[in-house]
């Protein structure tokens, strides 16, 4: 079987595109060939580089910058670079024209349901005074809901994973349903209806 081809989205950094090995390593253990991809925001390049591949991964390490969803900036805010963001709202519009499949992990998760049209929390601490403690690499365990993907993958209602996110979902997106959480209630895990999107906020 013909080996999937499995896109990267990348940092900016200064001069430099930067990601984690472990997202091509763990894609070639996988049975899947890594593409780190360019972040740009030429439409024809990023449908050619949509084109190109099988399926787009939305890494993590981001703030997002608050007017991607309609608020104002708080003081929590360390906001990425912004041709980085609108680079991956390209390429998650256009995978999904495409029907490509789509993997969001920890802030790459946060962007796919800004880009759908949700909204998140700035700051956990801040807005859910009560909720566990979801940073610094904690483990906790999170709820997995019956009848959805993440059940089909993990066999199971119930998993630890770890947790390196201060921002959360707020309003989840209206394409996506919740397919696991904390004892908290903070969304830990959502997928669409048709397959075609997961986003997890630990790294798997």
């Amino acid at each position: 079987m013909k080996k999937k081809i499995i896109g990267i989205t990348c940092d900016i950094k200064g001069k430099f595109y930067e990601s984690e090995i472990a997202y091509s390593e763990m894609i070639i253990k996988s049975g899947g060939i890594p593409f780190y991809l360019p972040m740009t925001t030429d439409k024809y390049a990023a449908s050619k580089i949509i084109s190109s591949i099988d399926s787009l991964l939305i890494t993590g390490s981001r703030d997002i910058d608050p007017a991607f969803y309609g608020e104002r900036k708080s003081k929590f805010i360390n906001p990425l670079d912004k041709n980085r963001t609108l680079s991956e709202l390209l390429l998650i519009s256009l995978a999904r024209k495409k029907k490509k499949k789509i993997l969001g992990i920890c802030g790459g998760m946060q962007l796919l349901n800004v880009a759908l049209g949700g909204t998140l929390h700035q700051d956990i601490k801040f807005n859910i005074p009560d909720a566990i403690k979801h940073s610094d690499g904690v483990t906790h365990k999170i709820k997995i809901f019956p009848g959805t993907f993440l059940y089909k993958l993990f066999k199971k209602t119930s998993a630890q994973v770890n947790s390196y996110h201060h921002q959360s979902i707020n309003i989840l997106a209206s394409p996506l349903i919740v397919s696991a959480e904390t004892k908290d209630h903070i969304v830990e895990a959502f997928e669409d209806k048709n397959g075609k999107v997961l986003g997890v906020q630990w790294h798997p």
